[in-house]
């Protein structure tokens, strides 16, 4: 019971050097106009404003659907859906990045700025005639 403990010698491993990662090679700059695609964006909303479903776009079809909405129910409920529809084509866009994508999100600002009430004062204002 008192006999010394025999430890083995430690093993030998080669020697380890630490080398530090290589450098990252800074990405080029892109220009101000390559994420904006001026010509993609205009064929997009150009595509949002066509009259394509018996003479109504895209465009009137949620601008009108909202106005409806706002008419016939409560309009900050209107509103609250028209909000969470811009949220939703956003946010698809912004995942997709895809030409479609960005119609449907033209379609969907584009229909809510012309539904704006204050439009209607503009009206009135320039020409005297109600809706």
């Amino acid at each position: 019971m008192n006999e010394p403990r025999h430890i083995p010698p430690p093993p030998t491993y080669p020697p380890t050097i630490h080398t530090p990662p290589p450098a990252a090679e800074p990405e080029p700059s892109k220009s101000l106009f390559a994420g904006i695609r001026p010509v993609w964006n205009l064929t997009a909303i150009g595509a949002a404003i066509a009259p394509i479903y018996d003479g109504y776009s895209l465009v009137t079809g949620a601008g009108t659907l909202l106005s409806d909405m706002a008419d016939t129910g409560h309009p900050s409920g209107a509103w609250t859906v028209d909000i969470a529809v811009l949220a939703a084509t956003a946010y698809l866009n912004h995942l997709r990045d895809g030409w479609l994508s960005r119609v449907l999100l033209f379609a969907i600002v584009l229909g809510t700025v012309l539904a704006l009430p204050w439009l209607d004062a503009i009206l009135r204002l320039m020409t005297g005639a109600t809706t």
